[in-house]
């Protein structure tokens, strides 16, 4: 075989690998991959060009190139990507995230979307304490109008704090026709029961979502990037639940979950 053969081979064989996600192939994603490098490559040069100019008008700036990184991490992960270059990215983009969040305009599914990577990439401390300090001063300071302090969201953030640090002053779902059936996962203990309640509630999770911007995203040009549901996985995590049914769900991120595992498994 020539060299040209057997690098066009490789190509192709890597071209017809399976990825994780049903809908689209990886020519699709690997598209998405490069436009998005464009939009990222244009934001960085505007934020350069607004420090060097002495601008402080960047927020806006921070937050696309924040949800850009989120972007390569969904369309990423959609693909075949492993969870330690998925991890490398989200610390790449956290300052952007945090820099373009107004403390006076928060964005509630950003920020849960955020916090549920970061429990299943399981960031670091003073990563995940970042989180932790701006939801911490969206309640306690800034009180937004249309802002309620949140059940699930401080749930998925008490779980990476200690006890003697763990937030209480939250009483209700901010969306509680979206959640309650996923909030309900952390009132159970039993594990049978918390089982079927996962499996139920993620078999019910993309319709509950029609209203959500991205739903149905699969049906346009070039917006789809994936349909995860992270933080059903990020309860799932933290609660240890069997989620061995859904290994195989179009909507589980089950590698997420458990990418730690296969790393100690092959360390052994």
């Amino acid at each position: 075989m020539g060299i040209f053969d057997y690098f066009f081979s490789h190509a192709k064989q890597k071209q017809d690998k399976p990825i994780r996600d049903k809908i689209k192939n990886r020519k699709f994603f690997s598209n998405m991959l490069i436009e998005l490098a464009k939009e990222k490559g244009e934001t960085e040069r505007l934020i350069l060009e607004a420090n060097t100019n002495k601008r402080l008008d960047t927020v806006y700036l921070h937050w696309s190139l924040g949800e850009q990184y989120i972007s390569e991490i969904e369309i990423k992960y959609s693909m075949d990507a492993n969870m330690t270059e998925l991890k490398r990215i989200y610390s790449n983009s956290l300052e952007y995230f945090i820099a373009g969040l107004a403390i006076d305009d928060p964005i509630y599914f950003e920020i849960l979307k955020r916090v549920s990577l970061g429990i299943l990439l399981n960031v670091s401390c003073a990563e995940f304490q970042q989180l932790i300090d701006y939801v911490e001063r969206v309640d306690n300071q800034a009180k937004p109008a249309d802002w309620t302090p949140d059940l699930l969201l401080w749930f998925m953030l008490n779980a990476r704090m200690g006890e003697d640090k763990i937030q209480t002053h939250v009483n209700k779902l901010a969306f509680p026709k979206l959640y309650k059936g996923l909030f309900k996962l952390t009132q159970l203990s039993d594990a049978q029961a918390a089982k079927k309640a996962l499996i139920d509630y993620i078999g019910k999770w993309y319709n509950l979502n029609k209203d959500a911007p991205w739903y149905n995203n699969h049906l346009k040009t070039s917006c789809y990037r994936g349909y995860w549901a992270w933080e059903v996985a990020a309860v799932a995590k933290i609660l240890r639940i069997d989620d061995s049914d859904l290994k195989d769900n179009p909507f589980y991120p089950y590698d997420m979950v458990h990418w730690e595992e296969d790393y100690t498994t092959n360390d052994e």
